[in-house]
């Protein structure tokens, strides 16, 4: 069509752009490709604005499903309504894909929900996030397991859930476990592994040297299991050591720590940590 206006323009005949059927044959050429373009925007369009995430446009999705054959677009259960039955549908498909090329399975781990920045601990962001989540018909899909090791403030909010959340979720029916607490002991051999990895002398520092003798490995276990988890146990570790060496000069140095100082800083933290799990201090 261009080459034939450019011809009309070289020999001055231009007439023929006055009558209607080359304008009507140029909109039938080109009507299927912008009627092929338009379903792909609103498609892209609806889309975009039903999925709570994704990092695509309107037009990069458009684009990308114009590029598909609509033979194979025809019948897929593309997620442009508010509804989980598309997104289940295409879940399965996912699935599927990883069958064929050996994976029989998935397994999610959901750890440190609260140390993002964007969520810096808040409780009410992690709740936005996992929520969603807490349905009983994702959560036992087949192939599919999860494992969440989830901040304790966020049972205060499934203790305040109604029904309608219970019957979604099951939780009775999701190995809720309220508390993961560790025993003594095993808080009692991840610290002394830490230390031996950290150790440079041979034999290894142990756990013991740290402490005077009156500190016996009964009394240390003893208070490792009331901080319950090693993220909890490695903190009040650190808190120790800083008070036992703030306590004492260079020129007049201790290099073991004392009951009577164990003691207090236990004391202090375990008191800091239930104002913690009742919502009463900071972060």
């Amino acid at each position: 069509f261009v080459a034939a206006i450019a011809t009309s323009v070289s020999t001055k005949n231009l007439d023929w752009l006055a009558l209607w059927w080359p304008w009507f044959i140029l909109a039938g050429t080109w009507m299927p490709w912008l009627w092929r373009r338009c379903q792909c925007w609103w498609k892209a369009f609806r889309i975009v604005r039903s999925m709570r995430t994704g990092n695509r446009t309107v037009g990069q999705l458009a684009k990308a499903l114009a590029k598909m054959p609509e033979a194979d677009l025809a019948g897929q259960p593309l997620p442009i309504m508010a509804r989980s039955d598309d997104r289940y549908e295409l879940f399965a498909k996912f699935q599927g894909i990883l069958q064929a090329v050996g994976y029989g399975g998935m397994i999610v781990i959901i750890d440190r929900l609260d140390e993002p920045h964007v969520i810096n601990g808040s409780a009410e962001r992690m709740k936005q996030i996992i929520w969603p989540i807490f349905d009983n018909k994702f959560l036992k899909s087949p192939g599919l397991g999860f494992k969440m090791l989830l901040p304790n403030e966020l049972y205060r909010f499934i203790e305040r859930e109604d029904e309608s959340f219970n019957q979604r979720a099951r939780l009775d029916k999701q190995n809720l476990i309220p508390s993961l607490e560790w025993s003594g002991e095993t808080l009692y051999d991840i610290a002394s592994m830490r230390l031996k990895a950290a150790s440079v002398k041979e034999p290894p520092t142990t756990l013991a040297e740290l402490f005077e003798p009156e500190v016996n490995q009964t009394r240390l276990i003893d208070g490792f299991r009331s901080v319950r988890v090693p993220r909890q146990l490695f903190k009040f570790l650190y808190r120790l050591l800083v008070a036992h060496c703030h306590a004492h000069t260079a020129e007049n140095p201790s290099y073991k720590i004392p009951l009577e100082r164990f003691d207090t800083e236990l004391a202090v933290f375990r008191r800091d940590q239930d104002a913690f799990d009742r919502g009463l201090a900071p972060r």
